[in-house]
């Protein structure tokens, strides 16, 4: 017998598929009814209405990643006593999480990256509020982090490398086994993920950028 625990899931996971490939805008109430296999009252009772289904959607996966990345940070910093931590060891606790808190299931990961994706090509209020919501504890403890281990660069030097940073990780989830030329070593995920970190962290160590 179905539970309200795993109807709600199933709304959630057909919504979240839905949205990715044809849109927020274009997909409905009733296509996600149909295809998860309730009914209207299920919707309602569970989420509200679409904006409040959009937002638990993206919650739902960015909730644990950015918690899991804001532990890692405060163990990390409580492990140097005050002391300033490596940048790798910095961008390690941001990025590693993102893979690890998807890392049994490889549709939850891709869906995530998909849904950024879907984010930045739609902008909506009501998400990007969420997202800005979600993302401010996570911003205040990785610039706390970063600006004591690199003291050369401005708060806002930080935070436009932060930025990149973030694109680069977002555009490697995305693509990350596919437009690979034929002469490119493949490498696993493990492998991936430390040539991430270490391009990322030569980002931050490099001087302040010229104005030209």
């Amino acid at each position: 017998m179905t539970g309200p625990a795993d109807t709600k899931s199933r709304i959630l996971d057909v919504a979240e598929e839905l949205f990715a490939e044809q849109g927020l805008d274009r997909v409905s109430i009733r296509d996600i009814t149909e295809a998860a296999r309730v009914n209207l009252a299920a919707v309602n009772y569970h989420f509200g209405g679409k904006d409040e289904l959009i937002g638990s959607v993206f919650e739902r996966r960015i909730k644990p990643v950015n918690e899991a990345r804001i532990e890692a940070l405060r163990n990390l910093s409580a492990k140097q006593n005050g002391k300033a931590s490596k940048v790798e060891e910095i961008l390690e606790a941001f990025i590693r999480p993102t893979l690890t808190c998807c890392e049994h299931d490889a549709r939850q990961e891709h869906a995530f990256a998909r849904l950024f994706g879907r984010c930045l090509a739609e902008p909506r209020p009501e998400v990007e509020s969420l997202l800005r919501e979600q993302f401010e504890p996570l911003r205040k403890e990785l610039e706390g982090a970063l600006m004591k281990a690199v003291p050369h660069l401005s708060r806002e030097e930080i935070f436009w490398r932060m930025k990149f940073t973030f694109g680069a990780l977002h555009h490697w989830m995305l693509t990350r086994d596919r437009f690979l030329p034929p002469w490119a070593k493949e490498t696993d995920v493990e492998e991936q993920t430390r040539k991430l970190i270490a391009f990322a962290a030569a980002g931050f160590k490099a001087k302040s950028l010229v104005h030209v």
